[in-house]
């Protein structure tokens, strides 16, 4: 069922889709910080993961999609909220790690996902009503976002949702409770390649679809953007 979920929606590689309940290295899988912070019992950090999931959930809910894509889904938590807040949403999933894949799979067994790089997505012209890439764009080095924004609006039929941390007040963030402070800047993640006010976001994106909403959940720039026709 879930290979022709996949098939439907024009994928090509049907071979690398997962199955709910296979092994996966949890190592592996949960040695993330996307992981981390989504599993973290500091309760300040638990209370920003809920307001942006919410803040992520009604932007996807007024687009009102039969179907959605999750880019670079990491462990499914992003696709676990938005399958809890629309039970009917037909949802696809992909990472470029496996073994995020295969949590992501365990986790929402009702949904599909699969291994693949943003960069050359599987899927055929407007194959979903949404596309959303959550916390991914900004680990791309410079010139890859673009490529990857372009491959996201191909795919979408209706919009795209987008959250990048908001600097510098994400880094500021971490730089207060005296987190990263060896990096440069102060306060910012190592693993980040490029760092967005909230405004070069929102440009940054008007270069390949027209932004229709900009705004955010502290500290994270959201973005919902249309295909330009």
């Amino acid at each position: 069922m879930r290979e022709e979920a996949l098939a439907d929606r024009g994928m090509q590689t049907i071979d690398r889709g997962v199955t709910p309940g296979a092994t996966v290295d949890e190592t592996e899988a949960r040695n993330t910080s996307n992981y981390r912070k989504h599993t973290s019992d500091n309760p300040i950090q638990r209370a920003l993961i809920g307001r942006f999931h919410r803040t992520i959930g009604e932007r996807v809910a007024l687009l009102e999609p039969e179907t959605f894509l999750d880019c670079g889904c990491g462990e499914g938590f992003v696709a676990q909220m938005l399958l809890a807040r629309l039970p009917s949403l037909q949802l696809t999933g992909f990472d470029v790690s496996p073994a995020a894949s295969l949590l992501a799979a365990n986790r929402n067994p009702a949904a599909s996902f699969a291994a693949a790089s943003i960069f050359a997505l599987p899927f055929a012209d407007r194959s979903f009503d949404v596309a959303g890439c959550f916390e991914v764009l900004e680990h791309q080095p410079d010139g890859s976002p673009e490529a990857a924004l372009r491959e996201m609006a191909r795919v979408a039929r209706r919009a795209v949702v987008l959250s990048v941390p908001h600097e510098p007040w994400f880094s500021r963030a971490n730089a207060v409770r005296g987190k990263n402070l060896d990096i440069r800047p102060r306060g910012s993640d190592p693993d980040h390649r490029q760092l967005w006010t909230r405004a070069a976001f929102g440009e940054t994106v008007s270069r390949t679809m027209d932004v229709a909403w900009l705004g955010g959940s502290f500290p994270w720039t959201i973005c919902v953007a249309t295909p330009k026709s």
